[in-house]
């Protein structure tokens, strides 16, 4: 049903925003807000919710988590009178309380997806005292190249891990509970979406759109180096407090067990145990094979064309994917526009009647 991939993103985590300490100059609260969003995104489970608990910490950078408002785009199609985009927001994922923010203070008069987008985000940045306003969100990873449309100065992270890894770690949330992870084609859309990206990231560079791409695995090898990397691209002063989590503000952060790494104060260097099957493991190399030989050794970053064994999936195999990813895509879009436009009484009572039967919904 449409509803079984929408829904379990309605669990509400109540957690106002507390301002992080740090040993940075603070910024005057009338700061002027930089021109554009900073949209930071990676596939799901691919460490970008590390790299933003990190960059958060700094005080000219107030990220969202995952507010997610690119998924309602199509709530405001709807006549101005009609248009409940923030009600549906805040039901959708507890947008605006896990940021410290209330509905009403941005929903009302605002009807067109620009401008919901940057009074939500600038909001939250002017509260801590930023001027990089923005989302970190997996959800715009088929979208970069319409978000560089309506945001002409928009600048862009994204981050890169593993395929194998990042298959991995949906396995194991899926395993734990998570029933966003658990939903049928879940690791076939978080692999072949890898190319997804890959394209919108391409599509920008060829714009000469500001992009900057890290890869988890240096992230966690030398994080003092890629932090430099990323403040020197958003031309922000370094310090060493960026390089690990203590003091990092996790409050606007799901709960559940995906993201307990990075409620810690040490970043988790160490191999995570392996729950991909023989046959998973090889779809993946094949994959890998056929982008190294589509776009040479540097992409996919890791693994290396050398640690990957596989050769490249045959035709049939590829179209009999490409089919299904297409079909599970449709699936999501046709749930994001039913999201939108039924009745939210609707969705309430669908909610707590799953409820009734379930622990609470897990979203990463």
């Amino acid at each position: 049903m449409w509803y079984s991939s929408v829904l379990p993103l309605c669990a509400a985590y109540p957690s106002p925003y507390m301002k992080p300490e740090s040993r940075f100059s603070v910024q005057e609260p009338d700061t002027v807000m930089a021109p554009g969003p900073l949209f930071m995104v990676s596939m799901g489970r691919s460490g970008s919710t590390l790299l933003y608990a990190l960059l958060n910490k700094h005080p000219q950078v107030g990220l969202t988590f995952e507010a997610d408002l690119v998924c309602l785009r199509s709530a405001f199609l709807k006549p101005k009178a009609l248009c409940d985009w923030a009600e549906r927001g805040e039901f959708l994922n507890d947008a605006f309380r896990r940021h410290g923010l209330k509905a009403t203070e941005v929903g009302e008069g605002i009807s067109d997806f620009i401008g919901a987008f940057t009074a939500t985000h600038q909001l939250f940045a002017q509260r801590k005292g930023a001027t990089i306003w923005g989302d970190k969100s997996p959800s715009y990873h088929d979208s970069l190249d319409r978000m560089a449309d309506y945001f002409p100065h928009a600048r862009f992270i994204i981050v890169w891990r593993n395929p194998k890894d990042t298959a991995n770690a949906v396995v194991r949330a899926a395993a734990k509970g998570s029933s966003y992870f658990n939903r049928k084609g879940a690791v076939l859309r978080e692999l072949l979406d890898y190319e997804v990206l890959k394209k919108e990231c391409d599509r920008l560079l060829a714009r000469g759109k500001p992009v900057r791409q890290i890869n988890y695995e240096d992230l966690i090898v030398d994080t003092p180096s890629v932090m430099r990397q990323v403040c020197d691209f958003l031309q922000i002063p370094y310090d060493d407090s960026l390089s690990d989590l203590e003091g990092a503000d996790r409050s606007a952060i799901y709960g559940g067990p995906n993201h307990a790494n990075v409620r810690g104060n040490k970043i988790v260097r160490d191999p995570r145990p392996d729950h991909l099957d023989p046959t998973l493991r090889a779809k993946i190399s094949q994959y890998v094979a056929l982008w190294h030989q589509r776009y040479g050794a540097e992409w996919p970053p890791y693994p290396r064309p050398a640690d990957n064994d596989g050769q490249p999936p045959n035709r049939f195999s590829r179209l009999i994917d490409s089919a299904l990813n297409q079909l599970f895509r449709t699936r999501d879009r046709i749930s994001w526009i039913a999201f939108c436009f039924i009745p939210i009484s609707l969705l309430r009572y669908y909610r707590d009647l799953k409820q009734r039967r379930l622990s609470l919904y897990d979203f990463s």
